[in-house]
């Protein structure tokens, strides 16, 4: 069976709600049955890309910890959307994380491309 490319849209913010652990899960689980995922981070969604977040007295799973452990899952494929970056007046020197920049039309493309889609 041909393995299906599948890709993971993280919209909020880090602590604001459930839904990006539910889409870590979901990445976790589809690569771990081989399939090719991609991780986007769009909007307030790039900010689980900077370091230090502060998981104290949220009560909710601090997922920085699993997106740098993405290789070993085989999950190369980690972007965010690079308007977003600007639009917080942030620089990518300021990313912990090794993701590749997207323009909108490269996401559309990549949406296009995709089996599946999970937007969160």
């Amino acid at each position: 069976m041909q393995p299906k490319n599948i890709l993971i849209i993280i919209r909020q913010a880090p602590y604001s709600t459930l839904l990006p652990v539910a889409a870590l899960d979901i990445l976790l689980t589809a690569a771990a049955f081989e399939q090719t995922v991609s991780l986007l981070f769009m909007g307030d969604g790039v900010l689980h890309l900077l370091d230090k977040q502060n998981v104290a007295n949220t009560g909710m799973k601090d997922i920085s910890k699993a997106i740098s452990s993405l290789e070993l899952y085989d999950v190369e494929q980690i972007f965010y959307e690079a308007t977003a970056l600007a639009s917080i007046n942030l620089k990518t020197e300021a990313l912990v994380f090794q993701a590749e920049a997207l323009s909108i039309n490269q996401i559309a493309a990549s949406i296009e491309n995709a089996d599946h889609v999970f937007n969160f």
